[in-house]
């Protein structure tokens, strides 16, 4: 049995942007339950794990090499940019990276949609 290296290789792309971005956003949840405002963070936190569980979906979806690929992918993109807009208010340094793996991601899935 051979995997398919052309299914792989047009995801590869995506698939390491999502990775990074699960990868990301699973280590600032983790610091944002240790600040002393973790209570205001709520929905950031919150938003955290969705944008990992979506990451992780996206990226078995594109190994797969599904026919709803770039349906998950748009659903991925839409929650990467609510989380990087939720991190982007946090100032601290895990934040402001997630922010910016969250937006990098949001952009590697939208160009899977075309």
């Amino acid at each position: 049995m051979t995997i398919n290296q052309t299914s792989i290789t047009k995801y590869q792309a995506c698939i390491d942007a999502c990775n990074k971005c699960l990868q990301v956003c699973n280590q600032c949840f983790n610091s944002c339950l240790q600040e002393p405002d973790a209570k205001a963070r709520a929905n950031c936190i919150k938003m955290l794990r969705l944008c990992a569980d979506v990451c992780n979906l996206a990226i078995q979806t594109m190994s797969m090499d599904h026919t709803e690929s770039k349906y998950i992918c748009n659903v991925c993109r839409t929650i990467c940019d609510a989380c990087a807009t939720e991190c982007f208010m946090f100032k601290d340094n895990h934040c402001q990276q997630c922010a910016t793996v969250c937006h990098e991601c949001a952009n590697a899935c939208a160009n899977m949609q075309g």
